[in-house]
């Protein structure tokens, strides 16, 4: 009996899975409220919350939520067009934070920066929008197919974008600082009290003809919490300083030298001296780009003994003003933090500035800002024939301190053939504590390695919308 009972149970059937309430289950994890998806998605990192949402098209949904992304990059090239459509129409309506990132030559990049910035100008929650081309200008012009993408209707666009800002730059953008007067007139009209950058300086496409970008001086003065600020020469003045009086917060002034026009009033060592009253924790950066008459009289005309310098930077003015390095050193000893003079490499007279005025025994003036300015972390130079013995004394006297130095290795002299960077090389990387070596020529920008190929803007911009971060 006991072995037929075991045989009747074993040809019972297994119970089977019910199919329905398999898919019952999955319906369920398919359609969670979206409340329940934002719980889950809260307790993830920003990986794990990309890997999860692969689960459906509902949790695909739903991670594209504001509250997930604050700050996006929008990068506007020719090569990811499609992924910027993608980005422009699921991240323009809710990004809080806007980095663009455009190509301004590129004819289809052009257009999609367009739809971008007309997406956001319909986005509430839009509070920075910071623009980082890669050339100083838009060619709208010539190169684009929409008839809506005139320069016109592109600042319109923009200045939809502005009552809600707390951060705005215009990215060097020649073209849209024309619009200044118009810009600060919307965004003082709102909450200027919440608006703690602008980004107003310009870089010129051609330094001996261009318009002036300047604006009434008095519509900067309801942006009291500002803490950073950049804007070209041109609007510099005593005034302007004096509007700056209830900014009581601001941390960096940046200024753009491309000329100065006929008739500018310049600025006094008596409003330098107030403005640093009432600004104690501010820098001036000022950058000096294709200005070829004014570098020559740069310590003369436009440096004042009482600036804040922290920062010079010259740009393609293909001089080097030692007048001006002494000056800096004589007057800026306790501020300067930081020199970049960046010019064509070649081998003209020009070039050869620095052994020239060794001839009259008078010191070399970077040894000696390394010796008296006390806070100089950075050396840049590029375009110079400079002695490799003198490398090693700012690197002895500047030390652990000096953070970064760069010299190209073709503008390096070296006093021995058979040099080529050990006895020195070691001594310099002792001082400073850190791997140097002079920069490759195949390294650099072909601006610097050839004065004649092309535009600059490409390699300075970064560097001069680095002032704004």
């Amino acid at each position: 009996m006991n072995s037929d009972n075991f045989a009747c149970f074993g040809d019972c059937p297994k119970p089977k899975k019910s199919k329905t309430s398999e898919e019952e289950r999955v319906a369920f994890w398919a359609h969670l409220p979206s409340i329940v998806i934002h719980d889950i998605f809260d307790l993830l990192t920003k990986k794990d919350r990309q890997n999860a949402s692969r689960v459906c098209k509902n949790w695909r949904q739903n991670i594209f939520h504001p509250k997930w992304w604050p700050e996006v990059t929008f990068k506007i090239e020719p090569c990811n067009i499609e992924r910027s459509k993608f980005f422009t129409s699921v991240f323009g309506r809710i990004v809080s934070s806007a980095k663009i990132q455009v190509n301004t030559l590129a004819p289809e990049c052009t257009d999609e920066f367009v739809a971008l910035i007309e997406t956001l100008s319909e986005n509430n929650n839009l509070k920075e929008l910071i623009i980082e081309p890669t050339h100083c200008h838009f060619d709208i012009a010539r190169y684009s197919t929409k008839s809506s993408s005139n320069m016109h209707n592109v600042i319109a666009k923009l200045k939809r974008c502005l009552p809600n800002l707390t951060k705005f730059s215009i990215g060097c953008i020649e073209d849209f600082a024309l619009y200044l007067d118009e810009y600060l007139t919307i965004l003082g009209s709102q909450q200027p009290e919440k608006v703690t950058l602008l980004g107003l300086a310009s870089v010129k496409d051609n330094p001996n003809e261009y318009e002036d970008s300047y604006f009434e001086c008095d519509l900067i003065k309801p942006f009291t919490n500002l803490k950073v600020l950049s804007i070209d020469f041109d609007q510099l003045s005593d005034t302007f300083l004096s509007c700056l009086d209830a900014s009581t917060h601001l941390e960096r002034l940046i200024v753009h030298l491309h000329g100065v026009r006929e008739g500018h009033p310049s600025t006094t060592n008596a409003a330098w001296t107030i403005f640093k009253a009432k600004h104690p924790k501010c820098e001036l950066r000022v950058n000096v780009i294709h200005s070829y008459d004014e570098v020559q009289h740069l310590h003369e005309t436009i440096l004042r003994d009482e600036m804040p310098l922290t920062h010079l930077r010259v740009f393609f003015c293909e001089h080097v003003n030692l007048e001006t390095l002494e000056f800096i050193s004589a007057f800026y000893n306790h501020t300067l933090r930081s020199l970049v003079w960046v010019d064509s490499m070649g081998n003209n007279e020009e070039t050869w500035s620095f052994l020239a005025s060794q001839r009259d025994l008078s010191p070399d003036p970077l040894v000696m800002m390394s010796w008296l300015c006390s806070n100089l972390s950075e050396l840049v130079f590029y375009g110079y024939k400079y002695r490799e013995e003198n490398l090693v004394a700012i690197a002895r006297l500047r030390g652990e301190k000096l953070k970064k130095l760069e010299v190209a290795e073709d503008d390096v002299l070296f006093s021995n053939s058979n040099y080529l960077g050990q006895e020195n090389l070691i001594d310099i990387q002792l001082h400073l504590k850190q791997p140097w070596a002079p920069t490759k020529t195949a390294d650099l920008h072909p601006v610097i390695r050839n004065p004649t190929a092309g535009d600059s803007d490409e390699y300075l911009l970064p560097i001069v919308l680095a002032d704004l971060h």
